[in-house]
């Protein structure tokens, strides 16, 4: 797949797009994605990617591997080791390929495949818990298409902002005439004016308001 391809088809995001997306650091992107060398002693140590994808390309993320570091984001968030979380990954990968955590049977029915089918991985039941119930939550702020999401609604928006793989390469965008949360973001810190803002692109003042914040938090977080 070449990066051309991947964003007519799958959306493509620079490790700096898609580090202010996910709220971490382009360097953290990389080492989800492509796995990181390190010394050890006297030799040099390799981490393999925490990124299930055979057909990645270093650099930039599709939008299914964008929604696959989505997972991996939440996992370390809620305290699972990253070495857990990649050899989970792995593991799921030899049933259902490529992206497992956005699969649709790991989604549909993660509680039973992540506790049982790596149940020698996630040796605490705990955190094997953990992740299944996350799994079941996630699955509420995705669409599913082919087995694979295509559509994810970042939480807190009440699912008016939204990432679609065919709308716009997978930018967040509003409403159904997919206005990109950039342009509402950027018309707003001219004008400063939400009303104004809402009667230019004929939105109500809320979808603009969510937009504003979308694009304001994970500014923050960059």
């Amino acid at each position: 797949m070449t990066p051309t391809a991947s964003g007519i088809h799958y959306g493509v995001y620079s490790y700096p797009e898609a580090g202010r997306i996910l709220g971490v650091s382009p360097r953290r992107v990389a080492r989800w994605a492509d796995g990181y060398f390190f010394s050890r002693k006297e030799r040099v140590g390799r981490s393999e990617p925490v990124l299930q994808a055979q057909a990645h390309q270093r650099g930039v993320l599709n939008f299914h591997e964008l929604i696959e570091l989505m997972f991996v984001r939440e996992f370390v968030a809620l305290g699972v080791p990253l070495p857990r979380i990649r050899a989970t990954a792995q593991a799921l990968a030899k049933e259902v390929g490529d992206y497992p955590f956005t699969h649709r049977q790991v989604l549909v029915g993660g509680r039973e495949l992540l506790v049982r089918e790596t149940d020698d991985i996630l040796r605490r039941p705990d955190i094997g818990q953990l992740v299944a119930d996350f799994a079941e939550t996630l699955a509420q702020q995705v669409e599913i298409k082919r087995d694979r999401v295509h559509r994810y609604y970042p939480p807190q928006y009440n699912r008016q902002v939204y990432l679609d793989m065919a709308i716009r390469g997978g930018e967040p965008v509003v409403s159904e005439r997919a206005i990109p949360t950039r342009a509402i973001y950027n018309l707003w810190r001219q004008e400063q004016d939400l009303d104004r803002v809402a009667d230019y692109f004929d939105l109500p003042p809320e979808i603009i308001s969510a937009a504003i914040r979308y694009e304001g938090e994970w500014r923050l977080s960059a």
